[in-house]
């Protein structure tokens, strides 16, 4: 009996080795700095160039129709992120020569309205920052992408990725794990999504 314990026990030990690797290679990831800002003007304030910070304000409209979690009625997508903060969903364009077409169509869902962007490469800060190095190959893969910032309805102060990932709490310079920010394709959100106190709200609601 006492060596199959053994075997059992050692068993167990080498099943978890595998995991522990996986730990310790998500915490070794390098964080790299980022901007965000609620506006451009807000951008430029911080002695970033105003062309650079509409450049990158418009790179983020861009993919805000593309990321934005859909919500079936405004009703859901509002007990997220407040009343008026929520618009019809375009249609997602097949390809890029749809996207122009169908840019004005609704799909019949809602998504948050965007409520700030990150700028992924780091801006020029009045152009007093020394030019960037060559990017290596390494360096490419782990580029974050300038993108839409959400705020849900009960901590209007988190900048929040598309995907829910909270980035900063106030403007200015930030620091982010690049897997953890990566855009994804839009997807039907379920209600109470963001923010920790939405779902508490509807279980309250529909329990009386």
């Amino acid at each position: 009996m006492s060596n199959i314990f053994k075997r059992s026990k050692a068993a167990r030990l080498i099943m978890m080795v595998p995991a522990a690797g996986l730990v310790l290679a998500g915490c070794s990831e390098k964080q790299v700095e980022v901007q965000v800002f609620n506006s451009p003007d807000e951008c430029a304030a911080y002695y970033n160039p105003p062309a650079e910070c509409k450049a990158a304000f418009a790179e983020a409209q861009t993919l805000h129709p593309q990321v934005a979690p859909r919500y079936a009625s405004q009703q859901e997508c509002e007990t997220d992120f407040g009343t008026g903060q929520c618009e019809n969903a375009p249609v997602l364009a097949a390809n890029n020569t749809e996207q122009r077409s169908q840019s004005q169509q609704s799909s019949g869902f809602f998504m948050p309205m965007m409520m700030g962007f990150m700028a992924g490469q780091m801006l020029s800060r009045g152009g007093m920052a020394s030019a960037p190095a060559q990017p290596t190959a390494s360096a490419a893969r782990s580029a974050v992408a300038t993108q839409p910032l959400y705020k849900s309805r009960d901590d209007r102060n988190t900048f929040r990725t598309a995907s829910n990932t909270a980035v900063a709490s106030k403007p200015g310079a930030t620091s982010v794990r690049p897997s953890a920010v990566q855009p994804k394709p839009a997807t039907l959100a379920k209600r109470g999504g963001f923010g920790s106190q939405a779902a508490k709200r509807s279980a309250s609601s529909t329990g009386g």
